[in-house]
């Protein structure tokens, strides 16, 4: 038997990125609410539930599907906003939640919630056993694998499972293992599974000197140290900006101009190597995943969806990266044995990723 097409998930961090994701071609459009139910829960960020019934209305009319991220994993005090989080889910008509926590997964299949489960990224599931469990034990439908697996391993967990597979095809790339990121904590005392706080900007200052360079601080820790020559639009924009009211006056849109520079940058940190002049990064360079090149690797490895990264970033992003993986996919399927990664495709990304190197991650090896 024939495999459906694959799917194209797209991000959506407002209302207006869902209707851009809907028009440029995305099958599916994932949102959180504006609740600690979810890791990117900053102020200008995120759906109010009355946004959300609109975004799942525009989905549904267009015959695409809408997802409700569930991703933190709650402490005590905080269990009952992401269980509220299910019911709201299934209230407002969406199709799916993107789920880490068991409590969560169990409290959707007991109270019989008409959603239907994704294992998010988070729950770091990198194996078909993993997966299957999640499918026996919760009826989990899907999975987002990490980042972390090559084409071959993709492959061979497809091959294991009738389960759902998604994989990320574009976004940011992080050297920490999704869903068991420590960095974040050890300088703010602030989990990502709880907080989200690998972007957080409450933690990030920005200090301009003297001669116009910039130093950037991850609660009071030096990360990063940009000279005048260094800086982009998007550093310059910064400059002047930190906290979470500047975040919340500038709107959702203004996300982009106020924190560009967050995990891909920040947690980065650079040096200058002394002996060779050369400049480096801490822990790795800062990259982002562009999987265009190799598109058919991944679709013939048997997933069943191709994800965009990045609920954070405005709605022009989830607006261009959807109609280019739209594309690209439809071409694949047109012409499979001719298809090519067209140079209009490439010469749009380095404006959405701020100009930082395009890779194709671990699906080519670690």
């Amino acid at each position: 038997m024939q495999k459906p097409r694959v799917q194209l998930r797209c991000p959506a961090g407002n209302l207006k990125a869902v209707e851009k994701a809907i028009e440029s071609g995305a099958d599916a459009v994932y949102i959180g609410f504006e609740s600690p139910s979810n890791l990117r829960n900053y102020s200008g960020l995120n759906l109010s539930i009355e946004d959300a019934k609109k975004g799942a209305a525009l989905a549904h009319a267009a015959g695409r599907e809408f997802y409700v991220v569930i991703n933190s994993y709650p402490q005590k005090d905080e269990l009952e906003s992401s269980l509220r989080a299910a019911d709201e889910a299934c209230e407002i008509g969406a199709d799916s939640v993107i789920v880490s926590d068991i409590s969560v997964m169990d409290y959707i299949r007991k109270r019989n919630l008409d959603l239907s489960i994704h294992l998010s990224v988070q729950v770091g599931a990198t194996n078909a056993q993993t997966i299957n469990f999640y499918h026996n034990e919760f009826g989990a439908d899907c999975a987002v694998l990490p980042r972390v697996l090559t084409l071959a391993e993709v492959a061979e967990v497809c091959a294991g499972t009738d389960v759902d597979i998604e994989v990320f095809a574009m976004g940011s790339l992080c050297a920490g293992y999704s869903g068991r990121c420590h960095q974040s904590q050890y300088i703010t005392g602030e989990t990502i599974n709880t907080r989200g706080v690998c972007t957080s900007p409450k933690f990030i200052d920005f200090e301009e000197d003297d001669a116009g360079g910039l130093t950037v601080r991850l609660n009071n820790v030096t990360i990063n140290h940009f000279s005048p020559a260094e800086m982009t639009p998007a550093l310059t924009a910064c400059r002047s900006h930190s906290g979470t009211e500047v975040a919340s006056n500038q709107g959702p849109d203004g996300w982009k101009n106020t924190y560009l520079v967050n995990k891909r940058h920040v947690c980065k940190g650079s040096f200058i190597n002394e002996a060779t002049g050369e400049e480096g990064n801490i822990l790795h360079t800062p990259v982002i995943l562009n999987t265009l090149p190799i598109l058919p690797q991944l679709i013939e490895a048997g997933v069943a969806a191709l994800k965009i990264e990045g609920r954070q970033r405005p709605s022009s992003y989830s607006e261009i990266t959807a109609r280019i993986l739209r594309e690209a996919i439809d071409l694949y399927y047109a012409q499979p044995q001719n298809y090519q990664t067209r140079d209009e495709w490439l010469a749009e990304l380095p404006h959405l990723f701020e100009e930082m190197t395009p890779c194709e991650g671990a699906y080519i090896g670690r």
